[in-house]
């Protein structure tokens, strides 16, 4: 059996099934076990805290949250949680990462579907807007990045805003190659501005419209469209 690897630049996220057309990503075939589609009971064991320390973290913030407040909502034991995590820090280390690779994994999936940059740009900025509108937790882990870093920053931790800016980057320079896009920005700058803009958005709407997510998905729409449609014009 194999599985597929996305690479890009010093950095790797893995995929069952990718192709990006016309794009600086690549595929790398990788071996796999046999067994790699069957879970381990550690395995569930470890995905069971993963998601539950996501929903602890997100009501209380890194800074007010006890191993014991997660430990008594897996309803696990100590021992079994410090099997797979060594601290707090750890674990939301863990979290951070396990929600950046689905955020990827869905994101490039969604991008592999369309040929033409705009449309991959189009497509992806929906996606977005769809997972931060699903749930509380998940734009939070963004929050909880920042939190791990002022507190006690791990050297390789990477922010998933950074992963996003990498992904939307990538598609301004194949649209800037294919003067579908129009800017003297470089990639970096103006994916920068598209997702900071994003998160300012989703920042003021938990503040201004305490979370009204109909509100947030319509001003969200409105503000990719103008950002997209700025990239496009000469």
């Amino acid at each position: 059996m194999f599985f597929l690897s996305l690479v890009c630049g010093p950095r790797k996220f893995f995929h069952p099934t990718l192709d990006i057309p016309n794009s600086r990503f690549y595929i790398v075939i990788m071996a796999a076990d046999k067994t790699a589609n069957s879970k381990s009971k550690g395995q569930l064991t470890r995905e069971h805290i993963l998601e539950v320390a996501a929903q602890v973290f997100a009501q209380r913030g890194y800074s007010e949250t006890r191993l014991d407040d997660i430990i008594q909502a897996t309803g696990l034991t100590k021992g079994a949680l410090y099997f797979h995590f060594r601290s707090k820090s750890d674990l939301a280390y863990a979290v951070i990462e396990d929600h950046k690779r689905h955020w990827l994994e869905q994101g490039i999936q969604e991008i592999a579907q369309h040929d033409n940059p705009l449309e991959q740009l189009q497509a992806l900025s929906n996606l977005l807007i769809t997972l931060v509108s699903q749930g509380k937790t998940d734009w939070n882990i963004v929050r909880l990045a920042d939190q791990v870093r002022s507190k006690e920053p791990p050297e390789d931790l990477i922010s998933p805003l950074q992963s996003w800016v990498d992904v939307v980057a990538d598609i301004i320079e194949r649209g800037k190659a294919q003067q579908i896009f129009h800017t003297e920005l470089s990639s970096q700058d103006a994916a920068a501005i598209l997702v900071g803009s994003f998160d300012g958005l989703k920042t003021s709407n938990d503040a201004l419209a305490q979370g009204d997510t109909e509100k947030f998905r319509r001003q969200a729409h409105a503000l990719n469209t103008m950002l997209i449609e700025g990239l496009q014009r000469h």
